[in-house]
């Protein structure tokens, strides 16, 4: 009965102190609820261990309790322990530097050169002058950067184009080809890759398009040179300059590409027979004793020259036997098209070189050469002569020198000069009869690279 009567007092008991005396279900449970350890069946009957519970794994509140038994440890161990886990384990230190757990944050040491809350300031500002390029994104550190290029360029600087060899002069000493998505570098004939791979060093005593005389003027007065019409050549200083005879009959003029063969204008190989080539020429009056004389045992003349037009206005011939060469007798480079088109020809100028000719036939003994003749916009060059100058021709020159250029022979090499190498990239036309107060206009030998090497080729192997 005495029991029976305490439940009926109870139960009259206020509201409020009902409440007072018990807790809502959620805060019972959060007070009295306890996870599981997480480790593996049976945990609950092994002690408490820091590197398991913490270290190993992802500790809570009731783990890290269980190993330190002590309210005030645990929570100083869970400050720390959060800063570790949500800062250190993100690796919020940049260049190097050493993070570290502090009581509720973290903190990192900096290696040398490098300050800031994350190490992310580098003390010289190696990127304080733009130099990517292209886009591309500059990292600094202590010493020096670093460019991450955007997709397709590349070099330090990220300077260089997307597989593009257009800029062959800054990528390689002389020629660039494409090569499985990247460009390789190589050399014309008398030279080899240097050991950088880029740069080409001669491999022979007399390579292509190398003077071995010292030029007869300083280049500062090479434009007063040029405005010269009657300036002779030293000897050597065009030592690839030809010239063509027929008997005691001296026509026209070409180039030597190497020991065997010259190349000229296809007129002049149209007109008389049998032709003898003499190389190391220069005074037509004395014999200097540089003279070879060499004659020609095969003709090839473009199969599309057209006499009416002038295209295609080029020949090919080939010698009995082989040129000597030396100082004064030595082969002119024959570019590549892409750098010849992209590179030479947007030089300001190039030079040209021939002996006098009026009326077919040479009208003074020495030479000319006028190593300053500018090249010339094809708009400016359309219309000029009462032929068609067509894109695979170009003009050259002043309006003052018009006449001295016009009246060089046929046939006469227009060359271009880079890193003190010469190239050949015209031949005056063969044609009789020029307007002589306009522009004189050259055939554009860069659109006949594969024909030339072709016709060597076959030629040389009897084809």
């Amino acid at each position: 009965m005495a029991w029976i009567l305490g439940l009926v007092l109870l139960s009259l008991l206020p509201t409020e102190t009902y409440q007072q005396v018990f807790l809502p279900s959620t805060a019972a449970q959060d007070l009295l609820g306890r996870q599981k350890r997480e480790n593996f069946l049976l945990e609950e009957l092994r002690a408490g261990n820091l590197e398991r519970e913490c270290r190993e794994e992802i500790c809570n509140f009731e783990e890290a309790r269980e190993v330190f038994e002590d309210m005030e440890k645990t929570w100083e161990f869970l400050r720390s322990y959060t800063a570790m886990k949500n800062g250190c384990l993100s690796s919020p230190c940049w260049n190097g530097g050493t993070c570290y757990a502090d009581v509720g944050e973290y903190n990192c040491t900096c290696r040398t050169g490098y300050s800031g809350w994350s190490c992310e300031i580098a003390e010289n500002d190696n990127c304080a002058s733009n130099p990517c390029e292209n886009g591309g994104w500059c990292q600094n550190s202590a010493t020096q950067y670093k460019c991450s290029c955007e997709t397709g360029y590349h070099g330090l600087n990220c300077e260089l184009g997307p597989i593009d060899c257009s800029s062959h002069g800054q990528i390689c000493g002389q020629f660039c080809k494409l090569h499985y998505g990247t460009y390789i570098c190589y050399c014309a004939q008398g030279y080899k890759l240097g050991e950088d791979k880029k740069s080409c060093i001669p491999e022979v005593p007399y390579p292509c398009g190398k003077v071995m005389v010292a030029s007869s003027i300083e280049d500062a007065d090479l434009i007063l040179r040029a405005i010269d019409g009657d300036q002779q050549c030293k000897r050597g200083e065009y030592p690839w300059q030809v010239l063509l005879k027929h008997g005691n009959e001296t026509f026209c003029a070409a180039a030597i590409l190497n020991k065997d063969f010259v190349l000229t204008s296809a007129d002049c190989a149209n007109q008389l027979h049998p032709l003898t080539v003499v190389v190391g020429e220069h005074n037509l009056e004395v014999n200097e004793g540089s003279e070879q004389i060499h004659n020609v045992s095969q003709i090839h003349i473009h199969s599309r020259y057209s006499q009416a037009t002038f295209e295609n206005d080029i020949a090919l011939l080939k010698l009995e036997t082989s040129i000597e060469f030396n100082n004064y007798t030595i082969p002119i480079c024959l570019p590549e098209t892409d750098f010849a088109e992209f590179f030479l020809m947007k030089s300001e100028y190039g030079a040209v070189s021939g002996w006098k000719q009026k009326k077919g036939r040479i009208h003074q003994p020495i030479p000319l050469g006028v190593p300053y003749v500018p090249y010339v916009e094809f708009l400016k060059c359309e219309g000029l002569q009462h032929f068609p100058i067509v894109h695979r021709m170009f003009c050259a020159g002043f309006e003052e020198l018009a006449d001295p250029l016009c009246h060089l022979t046929r046939g006469s090499p227009f060359v271009t000069k880079y890193r003190d190498i010469w190239y050949l990239t015209g031949m005056s036309l063969g044609a009789g009869e020029y307007d002589c107060t306009v522009l004189p206009v050259y055939t554009k030998v860069s659109r006949y690279i594969s024909w030339i090497k072709k016709t060597m080729a076959q030629s040389a192997s009897g084809i």
